[in-house]
């Protein structure tokens, strides 16, 4: 390759070489999960312990899961509201300035034990044979909020190629395949993730919205007056779910809804 003087550009050998190898660990991750998820498919998600019985959680896990499915909170932001507190449509007092561009929350429950060690298992350890059955609850859960009749097609909150590959899977994909199949609807790949952001931990909304500005382009022109239930695992302050909502907009999107599968209480405002 040549530079704009003309002369030839070296071959940067070891950043292809790192590219390769990164790429055949990500191989070697996927393959080596997948067979685990074979011969460890009665491990719970949550706790650990071995159980007989199908499905990802044992019974007692799976129990105070459900338990927690239920609880109040508000339809704009997916804040837990208590029982003598005001919502209605519009929001409640925790939504976030500027309003998010998603137009209606629809979530499990909290960020907390058993089901917040079932995600912190999908994103950091490799384990994916909860995510069908999230997948299924949630969408028991948009068909009983009414989100189900104006739905027209599913989209995942992408992960960027390179997490990816590190992770093994993309959960919000598997999430996603779950829920437009439990509902019918078709499953778009209308985002790409464009940039590997940081890690939003800690960070206040204004930084989050700063960090994932820019982080996801438009593919075609597959969601043009559609209304589109984007997916997600968890949403803390809404930031990336905004970004990743503006570009479905930018690609022709008539209208967006969000279903996650927790809701994280975020970091305290900074004085």
């Amino acid at each position: 390759m040549k530079t704009a003087t003309g002369r030839q550009r070296p071959l940067d050998i070891a950043g292809a070489a790192a590219t390769i190898v990164f790429m055949v660990r990500g191989a070697i991750t996927l393959c080596w999960r997948g067979l685990l998820d074979l011969a460890l498919p009665t491990v719970c998600a949550a706790c650990g312990r071995r159980d007989e019985r199908a499905g990802p959680l044992c019974p007692s896990c799976a129990a105070a899961l459900l338990g927690q499915v239920d609880g109040r909170y508000c339809p704009r932001c997916g804040a837990g509201i208590g029982e003598n507190l005001p919502v209605d449509e519009d929001g409640c007092f925790q939504c976030p300035t500027p309003v998010p561009r998603f137009q209606r929350v629809v979530r499990l429950t909290a960020y907390e034990p058993p089901l917040a060690e079932v995600i912190r298992g999908m994103k950091f350890r490799g384990v994916r044979h909860g995510c069908r059955w999230l997948g299924r609850l949630l969408a028991d859960r948009v068909a009983a909020t009414g989100e189900l009749a104006s739905v027209d097609a599913v989209q995942h909150v992408p992960l960027h190629w390179i997490r990816r590959l590190d992770r093994g899977f993309d959960q919000g994909r598997l999430l996603a395949a779950a829920i437009a199949r439990r509902i019918g609807r078709p499953r778009l790949e209308a985002l790409r993730r464009v940039r590997n952001t940081p890690p939003q931990v800690n960070l206040p909304r204004t930084r989050r919205l700063e960090n994932v500005r820019g982080a996801f382009k438009p593919v075609g022109r597959d969601a043009e007056g559609l209304h589109v239930l984007l997916v997600d695992d968890v949403t803390t302050t809404g930031a990336t779910a905004d970004e990743a909502t503006r570009a479905l907009l930018a690609g022709g999107a008539r209208r967006v809804s969000l279903a996650v599968v927790a809701k994280a209480e975020p970091p305290p405002r900074q004085t």
